[in-house]
């Protein structure tokens, strides 16, 4: 299955003719522009989802550990690490070995690695290939057959302990045993669903799911290592920062659209989704840091995704132990300790309300209800009662 794209102006250029009603719409990313993933992927270099590498440019993460051993150690412990499984070596469907659920006149089932649905009359059924996420809030299941992936219509919801529709798919009644069983990925959106969740699903510009390594590992952010592994065996120390990509070094824009490239970028909410849609926004959390006041040319560039999150390490949930990252900026100068050293970017004004934490009122989580969970708002603001949802 091989990747095509469609014959199109360039996203880069529509952004440029869109951007100003964008700005004067809603908040501004930062000068240097924002752009949607699919101009990323057109643009040179590595990125993430774009797979244009062939097999042998990649080592595997057994090479990385080699001088990274620590590092590869704790991201094994990351949801990221954990993003996707292949059926038969999922804990969750191990552990839940027969979970159903009602709707209308259909009955749904799924049985070790199998999805059914039945109406009383006839049955439908199709193999779980894949599950991706790791459980913690939710798993949705990949049926493939005759090489046609689907995206199951129920998935598994830990806050429910239960199935429930699958996030984004309609709520309406399903017409036939065929669509109530899921909705057919594309060949593109299978690639990018893939691409996110799993590590050499796309090379040399070609969709091989059944070679793909479950999960995010080294290579699905840093990029094929095979060169970066010659350079440093070969002791040319020298050479090896052109060998590997080292998101810590890029822009800021280019920093939070590196991570956007799976969790939507700034220009991928704005040019290429509906507008208004919603508390939904709050899922995309790049999207959302741009819209803070901390961000764009009034803020802070080293405002980022990696500036908080350390993607080789669990995601810490404590609010509290975010503190450290606000009160770096948001100290008052006639506040500092003794002996403190003075530090002249640290100019943002202090809270007024307390310096604890922090972000649990300047992030608030907000419900996405189809979901199940609830997500914190990157959106970095003073939140007055007033304030509506996000939109």
């Amino acid at each position: 299955m091989r990747r095509t794209l469609k014959a199109r102006v360039p996203l880069f250029t529509l952004a440029l003719a869109a951007s100003a009603l964008c700005i004067a719409q809603t908040a501004a990313p930062i000068p240097g522009l924002s752009l949607t993933t699919l101009d990323r992927m057109q643009g040179p270099g590595w990125w993430p989802t774009k797979g244009i590498s062939p097999a042998n440019a990649y080592v595997g993460e057994a090479a990385c550990a080699k001088c990274h051993i620590n590092i590869v150690a704790t991201q094994h412990s990351t949801p990221m690490y954990h993003a996707a499984a292949r059926a038969e070596n999922t804990p969750l469907l191990a552990e839940h070995p027969d979970m159903t659920f009602h709707e209308g006149p259909y009955t749904y089932a799924i049985r070790h690695n199998n999805s059914s649905v039945s109406n009383g009359v006839a049955t439908a059924a199709q193999p779980i290939a894949w599950a991706f996420g790791n459980g913690e809030y939710g798993q949705t299941y990949i049926l493939e057959s005759s090489g046609q992936y689907t995206e199951s219509r129920l998935s598994y919801y830990a806050s429910l302990h239960a199935l429930d529709i699958t996030t984004g798919h309609s709520t309406e009644l399903p017409s036939t045993l065929e669509k109530a069983l899921g909705d057919p990925l594309k060949p593109d959106t299978a690639q990018h669903c893939f691409s996110c969740h799993t590590t050499e699903a796309v090379v040399s510009d070609s969709f091989q799911p059944e070679k793909a390594i479950p999960g995010v590992t080294c290579e699905a952010c840093h990029g094929p290592g095979a060169k970066h592994v010659a350079t440093m065996t070969a002791g040319q120390d020298d050479m090896s920062a052109a060998t590997i990509t080292n998101p810590a070094s890029m822009s800021p824009t280019d920093s939070v659209d590196f991570c956007g490239a799976c969790h939507r970028t700034w220009s991928d909410v704005t040019m290429l989704m509906p507008a208004n849609i919603g508390i939904v926004v709050v899922r995309f959390q790049p999207y959302r840091l741009e819209m803070s006041r901390c961000w764009g040319t009034a803020g802070d560039p080293r405002i980022t995704c990696i500036a908080c999150h350390n993607p080789h390490q669990p995601l810490v949930q404590s609010t509290a132990a975010y503190d450290i990252k606000c009160l770096a900026c948001h100290r008052a100068l006639n506040g500092r300790r003794a002996n403190e050293p003075t530090q002249p970017h640290v100019t943002a004004p202090a809270c007024k309300v307390g310096a604890h934490d922090c972000a649990s009122c300047h992030m608030p989580r907000y419900e996405i209800p189809q979901t199940h969970a609830s997500f914190t708002d990157h959106d970095i603001r003073i939140v007055r009662a007033r304030d509506t949802l996000p939109q």
